[in-house]
């Protein structure tokens, strides 16, 4: 009898620690669940299933920047110049097919350009005994400095078979979120299941307990600020199908939103800890935040007003939490 009790004892402390552990996410549902049904009450047309998926799309671009930023914020780490490379990803591909660029090369030359100032702005970031906010508030006014250079007006002379790839919908789901699943994917599969993972968290946790370890932190710095350089490059490609178009500004404000959908969703600005479920969580938050109170006709100003509540009040709920 004493064993069941104890038996029955410790299975109710591992619950309660689950839920302490989950606490944030579930949270996070109720809010979400709560949006949505006061919207579906208010509205018909949140129910149906095209607006399901302008849902998804609005998640998509700013959920690719989100998981970048997850593992820049895993490891301790910010970037707010992700915003400006993402105009800059964008101006350049839309000037490389201008100037008559095959849309592939065009494609991966953006790309790998974002790749290559994500994995510069690394090395600094790495060398700096400064905190990286500082460091790539700098990067993020060069950026917008270089992509005027590249082009000070918007660039409109895109190939038609080049806007068409937007349309594409593989498993019958449009190619933004299509490429957002897979972003997804990679990078829960590199937190949870890789070398890098680990590192990132250990460097988030203690940098100095981590560089005693082994961890080579420099090299590890310059390749996650790469791989957020990937995905900031795919972000300005998909925006700049979306718009059939590229602005020297249309990045602005996409960094302070993907570093508020990983912060709602969990992850704290010292690292440490943080997962991909949180920053989904988030991002679809945001998203359904704008979604309902443009189905709610409520005016643009009530809604940063209306967003910056929410992203406020769930930030210090996750504090307390």
């Amino acid at each position: 009898m004493t064993g069941m009790t104890h038996a029955i004892t410790t299975r109710r402390a591992e619950l309660a620690q689950r839920l302490s552990e989950h606490r944030s996410k579930i949270a996070l549902l109720l809010v979400i669940g709560t949006i949505a049904a006061i919207t579906a009450f208010k509205s018909e047309v949140f129910l149906s299933w095209a607006n399901f998926e302008n849902i998804l799309v609005q998640c998509s671009i700013i959920g690719i920047l989100a998981m970048g930023t997850t593992l820049l914020m895993v490891s301790g780490g910010i970037d707010l110049s992700v915003g400006s490379g993402v105009s800059l990803a964008g101006v350049l591909l839309a000037t490389l097919m201008a100037d008559g660029w095959s849309p592939l090369i065009a494609v991966i030359a953006a790309i790998m350009t974002a790749s290559a100032v994500g994995g510069a702005t690394g090395f600094l970031a790495a060398k700096s005994s400064h905190h990286p906010f500082v460091l790539t508030l700098g990067v993020l006014t060069l950026l917008q400095g270089v992509t005027l250079l590249v082009s000070i007006s918007p660039v409109t002379d895109i190939p038609e078979s080049f806007i068409s790839i937007i349309d594409w919908r593989p498993l019958g789901l449009p190619l933004v979120v299509f490429v957002f699943g897979v972003v997804v994917v990679v990078t829960h599969l590199t937190l949870t299941y890789t070398a890098l993972g680990r590192w990132l968290y250990a460097i988030g946790s203690s940098e100095s307990a981590a560089r005693l370890s082994g961890i080579r932190i420099d090299a590890v710095k310059v390749v996650v600020y790469a791989i957020s350089g990937v995905f900031v490059g795919i972000g300005g490609v998909l925006m700049t199908a979306q718009l059939a178009s590229a602005q020297p500004e249309m990045g602005r404000g996409l960094e302070l939103a993907a570093i508020a959908a990983v912060a709602v969703g969990g992850t704290p600005l010292a690292g440490g800890r943080g997962d991909v479920l949180g920053t989904l969580l988030g991002v679809l938050l945001l998203a359904l935040i704008g979604n309902s109170l443009n189905l709610l006709s409520i005016t643009s100003s009530w809604q940063f007003v209306l967003q910056g509540l929410v992203i406020v009040i769930a930030v210090l709920a996750q504090r307390k939490t």
